[in-house]
């Protein structure tokens, strides 16, 4: 191969097929393979910036994006990076990739070894993930559908404005968690939603300004819940999140997502919840908005984890880490356990004993109906209790059609 200055993607092409190979050969850095690596690497990095409107991701992305697309953990790549400790180094970007670990995350998790032989770059401005321009069409075409803007012009701008406008955006995957996904989650339409939800929120600075981190807490969740005994329940509860600085957004889940809600901070630094009403059903409502209200009080961190998305929630089985206690607080807060093990609604589930534990605690019946639908995982249980097409009818502004 004649190396010279990339001029076309076809030419693009070759020069990433003959670094991935070789890097897949770990050469010596002073070999002359080793110098044809870092050339034709460099060539291709210079490529990628004048050619793509949005740049690849440095190495650590690359690697977290990976993880999330597999649902892997820290703990299931430590042996491909060296150990635990030599991995959390490396996803903090303390420490840079050696030619041994790009060969074995080449390997193991076929990550492009051009995305791999970057320096991690922890100053630069954060940047999305987008890795084909066709990507980044479908993208807009799906902003402009959902009447976020009138163009794809505009809606180049505003993708801009979401993704990329400031430091920590929940759409930079190292700031964000999303449970429930599988391999046909479409990650990118995740953090356009999270992206959206935010700038929804941002728009409403008078809000943050109420909030007082030291009255999020388990009181406060609890009062919410205690709203569900009201017929316009939804609405009272985003009111009174809203008098006290905690913003709920409401915007229906994106194609090729199964998005129920998310808990985020806003560039203020203040909670978010972002709710899509996927399952248009009271019991839904008040499980997941209580389980976002525990994120935000009890995992969110400006320096660290700033959204936290959840697909299918009321189906996750996560038996570890921050969802399991999010999921174990918002069942306690909204039936606490001393009541429920020896309620006739779980002792020998009825319409009428269901209604006779709501009747005790003050929660809407949907509530209670919910929970046993969930522990018997028999979500065909007492339909006529959970409040079907009782949501989404609040929010007649939204359009639900999508």
């Amino acid at each position: 191969m004649d190396i010279r200055i990339i001029k076309t993607d076809a030419q693009y092409k070759e020069y990433l097929n003959e670094v991935g190979r070789l890097a897949a050969e770990d050469p010596d850095p002073a070999s002359s393979d080793g110098a044809r690596l870092e050339l034709l690497a460099k060539l291709v990095e210079d490529y990628e910036k004048g050619a793509f409107p949005f740049s690849k991701p440095d190495p650590v992305d690359a690697l977290l994006f990976r993880m999330e697309q597999q649902n892997l953990r820290q703990k299931d790549i430590a042996d491909l990076l060296g150990g635990k400790n030599r991995a959390s180094e490396i996803l903090a970007r303390k420490r840079p990739l050696s030619l041994a670990m790009i060969r074995s995350l080449h390997e193991k998790l076929g990550i492009p070894a051009s995305l791999l032989i970057r320096e991690p770059d922890s100053e630069r401005r954060q940047e999305t993930l987008l890795g084909e321009p066709s990507e980044l069409d479908a993208a807009l075409d799906l902003i402009v559908n959902r009447g976020w803007s009138s163009s794809k012009s505009e809606a180049a701008h505003l993708w801009q404005r979401l993704v990329s406008e400031r430091p920590g955006t929940p759409a930079f995957l190292k700031h964000t968690m999303t449970f429930g996904r599988n391999n046909k989650t479409n990650l990118v339409n995740v953090w356009l939603w999270l992206a959206r939800i935010r700038a929804v929120a941002d728009a409403q600075r008078d809000v943050h300004a109420r909030f007082d981190k030291s009255a999020l807490n388990d009181e406060l969740i609890h009062y919410v819940t205690r709203l569900s005994w009201l017929p316009d329940g939804p609405l009272a509860a985003i009111r009174f999140l809203e008098g006290r600085g905690i913003l709920v957004v409401i915007e229906p889940h994106l194609p090729a997502t199964h998005l129920d809600g998310a808990a985020m901070l806003s560039s203020a630094g203040t909670p978010v919840i972002g709710l899509t009403l996927r399952e248009d059903r009271l019991d839904n409502f008040w499980f997941t908005l209580t389980h976002e209200l525990v994120h935000a009080w009890k995992h969110l961190t400006p320096g660290g984890v700033r959204a936290i998305a959840d697909e299918k929630i009321e189906r996750s089985e996560e038996d570890e880490g921050i969802e399991k206690e999010a999921n174990q607080l918002a069942a306690e807060i909204l039936i606490p356990r001393a009541n429920w093990k020896r309620s006739r609604a779980f002792l020998k589930p009825s319409a009428t004993a269901i209604e006779e534990l709501a009747n005790h605690l003050q929660v809407n019946p949907a509530v209670v109906a919910g929970r046993v639908r969930h522990e018997r995982r028999n979500f065909s249980l007492f339909a006529k209790l959970v409040g079907y097409r009782q949501v989404r009818a609040l929010f007649p502004a939204i359009r639900w059609s999508s």
